[in-house]
């Protein structure tokens, strides 16, 4: 018993008398390697512990009684010294004990133990009497192994059991179902082909669906719509390896698989196969109701071995979307994310296969988009710009910001047609003042990040007006004398002015490293105060709102000054322009391809 408050560890064996090399026969109490032990779900300090008997402790281990006789076979030639070449007694190999234990979480006190060696029992008073339902399972052979017993949450009489037999030669899946506390048993999953690995080893029910069932076999997953009647494969990407054990998280509604060899691995959110109904599928298209999300925020791991084997992979951060579409391929599918006041504040592209999709929203709003730059860097006219006209001003990343907890509606667009379900999402309940600064946070954030957009805006119509003005220039210097100073003399005023936004001798090369040779100016400026105060969960500090005001006077002053440079300083150029027959300059650029 390990306690985290002191670090210490503690044996609390329920009989530490070492028992290397005995038969099982020689023993007290006959524990198997992998013995049974099990936290009452209704009593936390209540633990049983499984040898030929069951055993309880109320007081962390510090004492154990035996609730129940022997209940297995005791047959003595089961508990002899095993091996091969040599005698190799240790308790892997011990027979005649109890297998699988469990306690119906539906109500306290009905207990169940299987063996391995083909008896279970039920106890309906806390194991005070336990009654031998172990010849009610019809077609089941003598000897398997209960590898796993789950008690219904859903009813106090009903269980599924899974009997394994493959070290007697015979690899059928066995598993059953009672719903009168083991007096009659019906067997389960007769759809599913018999092969050298059909055993079974695990069963669970969904705790929130009744009659959806989770089924682990030698090789596969499987899963039941129709409490066990057929089964489907539930494979996905998990390779085809041997499934011992199955868990559902019950808060997040993940299923986790624990496979021979050690690993892991969880298939996140069944929301869409607890939904999942007659109606579903005869439906043309259906958006699931999504499980409620939360925000939190990823903790770095106190150590870390680069390239670990054993890592493992978290999912996508965010709210899971799934939605399934019948029929032929669609084209145009668009999910939209809708706050409270109506506004979308996120769309997201699926895909329009037919069946089901999963989307993963990143709680974020729609990212800015990095400035298109027209003109080559200042001092560097011998750079050519890519083919589609523009390169990127790459000195910070797209921004984004991750919204405030509350209530969201998902809308799936397939056409004309429209689906729309609700969405909740929740804040961390270990945030700083339990999320209470979030909502201040987000609307200083979100002002931020206007003001990133706008500056990006505001460069992307300069560089369109310098791209203009530099051809017009290139063309009246053979043309009209006076025009190519003209045009010169506008543009050194856009670049005046675009040089507050950014250092014009950028050129996204170097290794990024020529952004440490010039100071950063108000587009970087922006996008690093975002990032400053995005970083946790607390309001913006004194200093960030002292530094923002600035930077938001600032932007109101180029705000002004691009009003007149696009506007009377343009038609006076241009009226030049019209008089040396040459086109105008627009403020519009084009819509390019991304």
């Amino acid at each position: 018993r390990y306690e985290d408050a002191t670090g210490q560890a503690r044996n609390v064996s329920v009989w530490p008398d070492n028992p290397e090399g005995w038969a099982a026969g020689e023993l007290r109490d006959r524990f198997q390697w992998t013995f049974p032990f099990l936290i009452s779900p209704h009593d936390s300090g209540r633990v049983y512990a499984g040898s030929q008997r069951v055993h309880v402790t109320e007081n962390g281990g510090q004492s154990w009684r035996a609730i129940s006789p022997d209940l297995t076979t005791n047959q003595p030639n089961l508990q002899l010294k095993t091996g091969g070449l040599t005698f190799d007694d240790v308790s892997p190999t011990y027979a005649a004990v109890l297998f699988s234990l469990a306690e119906s979480p539906h109500t306290e006190g009905v207990l169940w133990a299987g063996s391995n060696d083909g008896r279970i029992h039920v106890s309906r008073n806390g194991g005070d009497s336990w009654e031998d339902v172990s010849g009610n399972l019809p077609g089941l052979p003598p000897l398997g192994t209960y590898s796993n017993i789950e008690p219904s949450t859903h009813a106090a009489g009903a269980a599924y059991v899974t009997v394994d037999l493959h070290q007697l030669g015979d690899n059928r899946t066995f598993v059953y179902r009672t719903r009168d506390f083991g007096d009659s048993w019906i067997r389960l999953g007769r759809n599913l082909a018999q092969h050298t690995h059909s055993y079974a080893h695990t069963i669970r029910e969904d705790p929130e669906r009744p009659g959806l069932l989770f089924l682990g076999t030698e090789n596969a997953v499987w899963v039941s719509l129709d409490d066990g009647e057929s089964f489907e494969p539930l494979q996905g990407n998990l390779p085809h390896v041997p499934v011992h054990w199955l868990t559902i998280q019950p808060r997040f509604a993940d299923l986790v698989a624990a496979t021979y060899g050690r690993g892991f691995w969880i298939l996140d959110d069944l929301t869409p196969i607890r939904q999942w109904s007659a109606t579903v599928e005869s439906s043309a298209n259906h958006l699931f109701v999504p499980r409620e999300a939360w925000r939190f925020r990823m903790r770095a791991a106190p150590m870390s071995q680069p390239e670990d084997p054993g890592a493992g992979e978290n999912p996508p951060y965010g709210a899971t979307i799934h939605y399934r579409l019948a029929g032929e391929r669609r084209g145009g599918v668009r999910v939209e994310i809708e706050n409270q006041e109506g506004t979308v504040v996120r769309a997201l592209n699926g895909s329009g296969a037919p069946g089901l999709h999963r989307l993963v929203w990143d709680l974020s709003n729609e990212p800015t988009r990095l400035p298109r730059l027209r003109t080559p860097p200042l001092d560097n006219p011998q750079m050519v710009l890519p083919a589609r006209g523009f390169r990127l001003l790459t000195e910070s990343r797209p921004v984004s910001t991750l919204l405030a907890p509350g209530s969201y509606r998902v809308r799936l667009r397939i056409g004309g047609e429209t689906h729309e379900q609700p969405l909740t999402v929740r804040a961390d309940p270990e945030a700083p003042t339990g999320g209470a600064e979030i909502p201040e946070q987000v609307e200083v954030l979100l002002r931020i990040q206007a003001m990133v957009g706008e500056v990006g805006a505001m460069i992307e119509e300069i560089e369109w007006l310098r791209k203009q003005t530099g051809e017009r220039r290139a063309l009246g210097a053979a043309l009209v004398a006076g025009l190519a100073e003209a045009a010169s003399e506008y543009e050194s005023a856009l670049m005046e002015l675009e040089a507050r936004f950014f250092e014009l001798r950028l050129t996204g090369g170097n290794a990024g490293q020529d952004t440490l040779r010039w100071p950063r100016r108000l587009h970087a400026k922006l996008s690093s105060l975002h990032g400053y105060i995005a970083g946790s969960d607390h309001r913006p500090t004194d200093q960030h709102l002292e530094v923002l005001a600035l930077y938001e006077e600032e932007l109101s002053d180029t705000r002004a000054m691009l009003e007149r440079l696009s506007g009377e300083e343009l038609t006076a150029f241009n009226e030049r322009l019209s008089g040396s027959g040459l086109p105008p300059v627009v403020r519009t650029a084009p819509d390019d391809p991304e």
